[in-house]
């Protein structure tokens, strides 16, 4: 997937679906399905901020491999429900030097000149510290503390092929802010 260019899948078609539960039962013992719609140093460095779009594509790959593992097919009611989703998610997982506080926390999405705000957001991980991580080397230790959230968006108010930048703003101010280019994902 790494040349693909026609951008985020609104509307899967009968050969899109196959291949997604094909390209999810092929990797159900591999993490290349997750890593294939990241966006962020988080993979690279894993005290660093990033996050992924879980689009109706990665849903479908990610639920065929889970599936996969215990010998079963995604059902037709399954595959259903995942193609006529009307929204997309975003997941963020933010790493700070100090306590994460998700109460009036922000996803956005702007695209040129418009602003694109989820219909829902809720908290998958709270925040909560993981003591000691080494930073550059073992000199360097610090307690970095780790949380995840999740935002809703409307396929309707995107555009899929265009380069986006996806915000994170949390109480006090503080804000964390990525260049993601939609084209490259399914």
């Amino acid at each position: 997937m790494n040349d693909y260019t026609g951008g985020i899948k609104v509307n899967l078609t009968e050969e899109d679906i196959k291949e997604a539960i094909e390209w999810g039962k092929e990797n159900k013992n591999s993490s290349i399905i997750e890593r294939t719609h990241t966006f962020g140093d988080h993979l690279y460095m894993e005290w660093e901020d990033g996050g992924r779009l879980l689009t109706k594509y990665l849903a479908l790959a990610l639920l065929s491999a889970d599936l996969a593992k215990q010998g079963k097919s995604p059902s037709k009611t399954q595959i259903e429900e995942i193609a006529n989703s009307d929204t997309f998610i975003v997941e963020f997982t933010i790493r700070l030097r100090v306590p994460i506080i998700f109460e009036d926390s922000t996803v956005l999405l702007k695209q040129g000149r418009k602003t694109i705000h989820p219909v829902k957001t809720e908290v998958l991980k709270e925040a909560k510290a993981v003591p000691d991580m080494a930073m550059f080397g073992e000199q360097e230790k610090m307690t970095i503390y780790d949380g995840c959230i999740a935002a809703y968006f409307p396929y309707s108010e995107i555009d899929p092929k265009a380069i986006t930048r996806v915000a994170f703003t949390m109480k006090g101010g503080w804000v964390s802010l990525f260049k993601v280019d939609f084209s490259t994902y399914k």
